[in-house]
């Protein structure tokens, strides 16, 4: 590489032009630009006219910057100064060095209108998985995630780069979810890991929050219980107090202490995710599945249904899915449709005196629901209902729900979502 034109560029900068506004006013790249102050290139004869337009110089001065050649990095030997004599001019910065660098500080390779279509893309897809589902969704994330990963290698203001900071972050914690949802065990977990990482560098403790949850979703969904209730403890740690606590305890500690079978620290996290409840002004509807907004009573009632599932606390799910059923049905979320009837009918297989016809009722119409975008967890909630129906395994209408969730699995959507840790 050539010797850096800081003439060049400093009368560039003097003029209040950033490199991006200079290469538009010649009509050339800012890469261009750039390769002419560093000496890398010389502009082509043909670019001359144009340059000498924009910075006001004659053929003479462009050409003295042009040619400019910086003194070769040689040791100063250290001079003595008298007392009360004035140090050397040179000791200074030169003022044109001052604008330019000053310049330089200001330019970002990101705008506030970028950053805008950046974010919204991200509540876009908040907004729109629960319809279109991880497997169209997750490829689109993806390709914005490595496109946001481009722009954080360039320059930004510090309050640009928070902002885009907390994109990535938020991507990386979308994918994690995303994955989980799939059945992308191993991926979900890198994801979560970047998340953590970049959540942590802005200290945005509530997304680092938010992204524990997820983790422990993904080992709950392994069955890894032990691994679901530390996760959600770790986050807890964190901030105690945040309004993403509310999830970690009811999605993430009560459910795996009920498949623990420790039904009074089930009782304790729901208990402790109400009581947090309470002191948020949380809407109660049912908020999207995968939303970085805190969970407001119908996510938490729905949770706590489901930790009171494997503890075989019938009257507790049906209290809970009763409060939580007209949140449900108005809301767009054919997933959530289906969870709670799936819970609703694995309890009624488990209280003592079975409603076999009414859960296979459930059981048919949450496989309905969700016969064109299925999620790991509608996959693994069928399953374990149809392992409680082998005790009437010869009874034609076992027999039909057998092989109605046989050519469910069998579908493509299906498969995707059904094939363990990967």
């Amino acid at each position: 590489m050539g010797r850096q034109r800081r003439g060049l560029a400093a009368r560039r900068a003097g003029l209040g032009y950033t490199q991006e506004r200079f290469a538009e006013a010649v009509g050339v790249e800012r890469s261009t630009v750039w390769r002419w102050e560093t000496g890398a290139v010389t502009p082509l004869p043909e670019q001359c006219p144009r340059i000498r337009a924009v910075l006001d110089l004659s053929p003479a001065q462009l050409d003295e910057l042009l040619h400019e050649t910086a003194a070769e990095a040689r040791p100063v030997p250290a001079q003595v100064v008298e007392r009360g004599a004035t140090p050397p001019a040179s000791s200074w910065d030169d003022p044109d060095e001052v604008w330019l660098h000053l310049h330089e500080l200001q330019e970002s390779n990101v705008g506030d209108g970028q950053l805008q279509l950046l974010e919204g893309q991200v509540n876009r897809f908040v907004a729109e998985y629960e319809q279109r589902g991880p497997t169209e969704l997750g490829p689109a994330a993806a390709r914005l995630r490595g496109q946001v990963h481009q722009l954080l290698k360039g320059r930004q203001l510090l309050r640009v780069r928070y902002r885009l900071h907390r994109v990535a972050a938020q991507l990386a914690g979308l994918l994690g979810y995303m994955a989980v949802n799939t059945g992308r065990f191993r991926l979900a977990s890198a994801y979560c890991g970047e998340a953590l990482h970049l959540a942590a560098e802005i200290d945005d403790a509530d997304l680092q929050v938010w992204v524990w949850g997820t983790q422990s979703l993904g080992a709950y969904y392994q069955g890894d219980y032990a691994s679901a209730k530390t996760y959600a403890a770790r986050g807890r740690a964190l901030a105690p107090t945040s309004p993403q606590t509310i999830r970690l305890l009811a999605n993430g500690e009560a459910r795996a202490l009920g498949q623990l079978g420790d039904r009074a620290g089930a009782d304790a996290a729901v208990g402790q995710a109400l009581a947090l409840l309470d002191h948020y002004d949380i809407a109660p509807g049912l908020t999207p599945c995968i939303s970085f907004e805190p969970y407001g009573y119908a996510r938490v009632a729905a949770n706590a249904a489901t930790a009171y599932v494997p503890l075989g606390d019938t009257t507790r799910v049906l209290h809970y899915t009763g409060d939580v059923d007209p949140a449900v049905e108005q809301a767009d979320s054919d997933w959530s449709r289906a969870l709670v009837r799936l819970d609703i009918a694995t309890a009624l297989l488990r209280q003592d005196d079975a409603d076999l016809e009414q859960a296979l009722a459930l059981g048919r119409e949450a496989l309905r629901v969700c016969v064109d975008h299925p999620i790991r967890s509608v996959w693994q909630r069928a399953t374990t209902l149809h392992g409680l129906t082998q005790r009437w395994a010869n009874e034609p209408r076992v027999i039909e729900f057998t092989d109605q969730l046989r050519a469910w699995r069998q579908r493509p959507q299906v498969q995707v979502i059904s094939g363990g840790s990967r």
